[in-house]
């Protein structure tokens, strides 16, 4: 209770000195305000931007890995042709399935060049013909109906599930059991996508999420059926993929799965790598490292302004001592001890840094607001963009606090009556 009453007593004469010399008080917290400010824009951008990155590489989830033919000059493929063959084929999925114990579950894909006939002309959707699993490696979810499945794909059945811009679009003929024209065949609607987590379009390093609610999905093997869309081998040997989705039976296996899996498609493609491996969950870990340093960088940079505005208030504190050396001497001769203007003095200190810490607070949560309306991602205010700054203020403020309080402890009270 005591100490309760003492702490009261130094905040009331602290408080009292501080509204005396309001603009000065003021001005010597300027540093404060906007280093504040600064370190918590910076922080809460750097953590919206972080978090956007890392839910992108998330939507292609951790325990899969992404193989996909990429383009490569017409003197490669001749070289490629004259062993294994071009690209990615069924056979790599085959070896890959029965050479990596860790894969739970393999996916394939393949891009076809074809067009829907007859429908809007602002319909430009993204045919592909991939396999049952295709769905669930990537957690397409349905909004009605159902996915396409083996027997779909060993039949060469024209069914089709549409995304579901593509079903408004296309409006009654775009429910369920409604018909599409693809090139020369019609195909039966029997699904159309909902929301999903990959349910919309993005980048991330190498690999792009599919927008797939602009998509068309045939099962693989009906492309035999488009003119020019693909291949004419259908489910064996030599067939032409796009992309192999090999989903691992647990994080912890992928990246030694990963290890396996290029072993084998190096020696399945040994002259020639026309294809590229990303991993999800290693584009995550270095994502985050190197957002973590970047977003420490930033905040070093800005607390440089603290230690500034902290310099700021020391210089202030210092003529105040000078100024108020006959009410230090009052103090000292009515009884007050050195300790006593000691903590005074920092007491003034700390409210001043504190005040300016919770001002650059205030003003970095409007900057914010105001950012948000200007840049692509969501800006995240966490605990940390506010507890971090506001302690390096209040530290920079005791600490640059401490040599006025000294100087004010060392004035000698009868010179001081004396002036």
């Amino acid at each position: 209770m005591v100490v309760l009453c003492k702490l009261s007593a130094y905040l009331k004469i602290a408080i009292m000195s501080l509204r005396l010399n309001r603009l000065r008080s003021m001005l010597s917290i300027l540093g404060i305000v906007f280093g504040v400010m600064a370190v918590m824009v910076i922080i809460a951008v750097g953590e919206g931007m972080k978090n956007e990155a890392l839910q992108q590489i998330e939507q292609l989830g951790i325990r899969n890995i992404y193989i996909r033919a990429i383009e490569v000059t017409a003197e490669k493929k001749v070289v490629a042709s004259k062993n294994h063959g071009f690209g990615l084929t069924w056979d790599d999925l085959v070896r890959i399935r029965s050479g990596c114990a860790t894969v739970e579950n393999v996916a394939a894909l393949k891009e076809l060049n074809a067009a829907i006939i007859g429908g809007p002309r602002e319909i430009t959707p993204q045919v592909v013909s991939v396999t049952p699993s295709y769905g669930e490696a990537l957690d397409l979810r349905l909004e009605g109906g159902r996915f396409i499945s083996q027997r779909d794909c060993l039949l060469q059945n024209e069914v089709c599930v549409i995304g579901r811009e593509i079903s408004r679009s296309l409006g009654r003929s775009g429910q369920l059991g409604g018909i599409i024209r693809i090139e020369d065949h019609f195909f039966k609607i029997v699904g159309i996508l909902g929301m999903s987590r990959q349910g919309h379009e993005g980048k991330t390093e190498n690999i792009a999420a599919r927008n797939y609610d602009e998509m068309i999905l045939l099962p693989l093997g009906t492309m035999v059926w488009l003119a020019g869309a693909g291949d004419r081998q259908v489910g064996g040997e030599g067939q032409s993929l796009t992309e192999l989705i090999l989903q691992i039976d647990a994080p912890e296996h992928v990246l030694d799965s990963s290890r396996v899996i290029k072993r084998i498609m190096t020696s399945l493609h040994p002259d020639v790598q026309a294809y590229q491996i990303i991993i999800p969950l290693e584009l995550l870990n270095q994502t985050r490292k190197a957002k973590r340093m970047l977003t420490l960088f930033l905040v070093t940079i800005a607390s440089i302004s603290l230690l500034v505005g902290g310099v700021g208030i020391m210089n202030i504190m210092l003529a105040t001592v000078s100024e108020r050396k006959k009410e230090i001497g009052i103090r000292r001769a009515v009884g007050a001890k050195k300790k006593h203007i000691l903590v005074q003095f920092l007491t003034e200190s700390a409210i001043l840094t504190f005040l300016g810490g919770v001002i650059g607070i205030s003003l970095g949560g409007m900057a914010m607001i105001i950012l948000s309306f200007f840049i692509p991602w969501q800006v995240d205010i966490t605990v940390e963009a506010i507890i971090f700054p506001l302690l390096i203020s209040s530290v920079a403020g005791l600490f640059f606090g401490i040599y006025p309080a000294y100087k004010a402890t060392a004035v000698d009270p009868i010179q001081a009556l004396r002036s």
